[in-house]
């Protein structure tokens, strides 16, 4: 076997071991122990157009937050696969990276290896483009959100003395009463963003008459907006749409149990409450 031979074979054992690897980190195990390769996306959820109560909600949005976190991870994975094997290509392809006259690539390449690096090229670029049409990220998740309104917040997240708040255990205490979002106020039918890119999970009435939308964010988070304006100024967004931040989701409204004109934004992590000014860094 000449060292030219030699070197090249090493070549795509070293690239192959490499495309491996990462596509061992694309791939779940089975409850028999077996490897199966992991959902390209995850299972289609059936978003329902109606919810009992707004836990249910919540849960049903933190589902699909978390779907988009793991679409996110696969698109990461689908990138690196991509980057390897162009890499691979390039080095392998191109006589000129390795000294020497120009010489075609049949006479200094194997053409099944080749064939298999483009293969895989093209499975990835597939891949990738199937995320990003199921809702993935194409960039990393926005490290701070932008307000969704400009305005006074005139009830700020945590416990309260105000009796008409429900009860909540809260990082381990109990309050009687407890804001698990703030309040925003603004004038009638004033716009209100989308914070950072998201699935709409739900835009509609809620029960207790309140016009809602929830958005599930990239990095696992959900956001809740209450007391929306209906009418001509009622949210056109719907379940199952992507919104970028800066998107108007609906306006101030007053809608549901609410003594005035404001908005009621609030943020979830896995059904736990978090006061949303903490998204805006700073």
């Amino acid at each position: 076997m000449s060292s030219h031979t030699a070197r090249l074979r090493a070549l795509y054992v070293c690239a192959f071991a490499a495309l491996c690897l990462l596509a061992a980190g694309g791939r779940a195990s089975a409850d028999d122990g077996t490897s199966t390769p992991a959902r390209v996306i995850p299972l289609a959820r059936a978003l329902p157009a109606s919810f009992a109560s707004y836990d249910a909600l919540i849960a049903t949005a933190s589902a699909v937050a978390n779907d988009q976190t793991t679409l996110y991870a696969q698109l990461l994975i689908a990138y690196a696969q991509d980057d390897t094997a162009r890499a691979v290509l390039a080095n392998v392809a191109d006589p000129r990276l390795r000294g020497g006259l120009v010489r075609s690539e049949k006479n200094v390449s194997d053409e099944t290896a080749l064939a298999g690096i483009r293969a895989q090229i093209a499975a990835t670029s597939a891949t990738e483009a199937q995320l990003i049409a199921s809702g993935a990220a194409p960039v990393p998740p926005a490290p701070v959100w932008r307000r969704p309104l400009a305005g006074e917040v005139s009830q700020q997240f945590g416990p309260t003395g105000y009796p008409f708040e429900p009860a909540r255990a809260y990082q381990g205490a109990f309050y009687p009463h407890f804001h698990d979002g703030v309040d925003i106020v603004a004038a009638p039918g004033t716009p209100v963003l989308a914070p950072a890119r998201a699935r709409v999970v739900f835009a509609d009435r809620m029960g207790d008459g309140a016009e809602v939308v929830v958005l599930a964010h990239d990095n696992g988070l959900i956001s809740l907006y209450a007391h929306l304006e209906d009418g001509p100024l009622r949210p056109t967004v719907k379940a199952g749409d992507i919104v970028q931040a800066g998107d108007r989701i609906g306006a101030v409204g007053l809608t549901g149990l609410t003594t005035g004109y404001h908005l009621h934004w609030a943020v979830y992590k896995n059904g736990e409450p978090l006061d949303p000014l903490s998204t805006l860094g700073g």
